[in-house]
């Protein structure tokens, strides 16, 4: 990863979802997220890497994503995100120089939130 790239991680969630459903939407978002400027590489989270008791279909996990995105286009994609995911909530964490962010997003009061902490990581 060069300095200039953010590593993230970002878990949907929607309890009304069945997994299935929440795995269809997990794809349809990582799809629009490999067309967004600046993504160096999106893919689901395959089940090597997760953690104890998550759920998974075949070899990924339900609802999580991982992506590389250039530091200059994070704030976009995740406005872009607040945007797409509207009413559903989603989690986004972020490494990049040293630094690391967690942020949840749920509804548009949070999304401002996201955003003032994403500016904060990335003028640290």
């Amino acid at each position: 990863m060069s300095l200039e790239n953010i590593q993230l991680t970002i878990s949907l969630s929607d309890r009304k979802l069945e997994e299935d459903k929440l795995e269809e939407d997990t794809r349809y978002i990582l799809s629009e997220i490999e067309k967004f400027d600046g993504v160096q590489k999106a893919d689901l989270m395959s089940i090597e890497t997760a953690e104890p008791c998550a759920k998974s279909i075949g070899s990924f996990l339900v609802g999580i994503l991982t992506a590389e995105i250039n530091a200059k286009n994070l704030k976009a994609l995740v406005g872009y995100l607040g945007d797409r995911l509207s009413g559903k909530t989603f989690k986004i964490k972020a490494e990049g120089n040293g630094r690391k962010i967690d942020i949840e997003v749920g509804n548009l009061e949070y999304l401002n939130k996201a955003l003032a902490q994403v500016d904060n990581f990335l003028n640290a």
